[in-house]
């Protein structure tokens, strides 16, 4: 995501979120700018491939990048941008060094889903409080007659929003209950009278940190377990063929043998007795 800041600083940087970013003098541009030069509708930018186009919208006093008049021309972060008499720095916070990054993080900002407004996201300003309303002064202008000149102001807080409202005459509804001075969220529904946004709160998705193991710990040859020489003891069952008792044929030869001298000694007893 580029972002467009002013070389004299007259107004905050400006981000350039939807995908056909329009810039002019009416109300209803993206950037609103009333300077001596500028058009109406004097130009837009055109997101595609994640790439950025400058298209000049046949404006009376043209559009320049780096010097030169343009009709169509990719922007990249660095270059200068000259609209009326106005100069703007192209800046991507990605591209930019670590100390910087914080100045340039990504913003809060508002996603419409009223009826002509949806889709469009809104900016909230880092600085200071962003004036919601239907004045030109108001840093967020939507020109319709249920917003008072000066509805709302919203201001960022650590992780989350503060939202005043400025005594409007339709009143500011967060989540739908009706506040005066209230903390919002990222993900709280805002509404001012029939217009209703999202608060989207800033993509930290780049500042997540993984936490790996140390390269000491993963250099460590990993162990492994050596086969037993020990022989596998199975757990069988009294009845199974290799715990029974089977007598060998030898064995049942001899035990044969013993019962016949047995025999032939207890005959010959007796019959000495009885001779005797």
């Amino acid at each position: 995501m580029l972002k467009l800041h002013f070389k004299d600083n007259r107004r905050p940087p400006v981000w350039i979120v939807e995908k056909l970013f329009s810039i002019g003098s009416a109300a209803d541009n993206h950037l609103v700018m009333d300077d001596e030069g500028v058009d109406p509708f004097h130009a837009k930018v055109i997101q595609e491939n994640a790439k950025y186009f400058l298209k000049d919208n046949n404006s009376t006093s043209g559009c320049f990048v780096n010097g030169q008049r343009i009709t169509q021309k990719e922007i990249l972060p660095g270059d200068i941008i000259k609209i009326g008499h106005c100069d703007i720095i192209v800046l991507d916070p990605r591209s930019l060094p670590d100390k910087a990054k914080d100045t340039y993080a990504a913003p809060w900002r508002l996603v419409s889903d009223s009826s002509w407004l949806a889709g469009k996201h809104f900016i909230l300003l880092p600085e200071r409080g962003t004036i919601i309303g239907r004045g030109n002064q108001c840093d967020i202008v939507i020109p319709g007659t249920h917003l008072s000149r000066r509805h709302t102001e919203i201001s960022i807080e650590g992780n989350h929003l503060r939202i005043k409202d400025l005594g409007s005459a339709n009143g500011t509804f967060l989540n739908e209950l009706r506040i005066d001075n209230a903390t919002a969220n990222n993900g709280d529904r805002l509404r001012l009278d029939v217009y209703t946004f999202r608060i989207v709160a800033p993509d930290l998705e780049d500042s997540k940190t993984r936490i790996r193991k140390p390269i000491d710990e993963l250099s460590k040859p990993v162990e492994r377990k050596l086969p037993s020489s020990e022989p596998k003891r199975w757990k069988t069952r009294p009845t199974s063929p290799g715990n029974r008792i089977e007598p060998s044929l030898r064995n049942g030869r001899r035990n044969a043998w013993l019962a016949l001298i047995t025999a032939t000694l207890v005959a010959a007893a007796i019959v000495i007795f009885l001779l005797w």
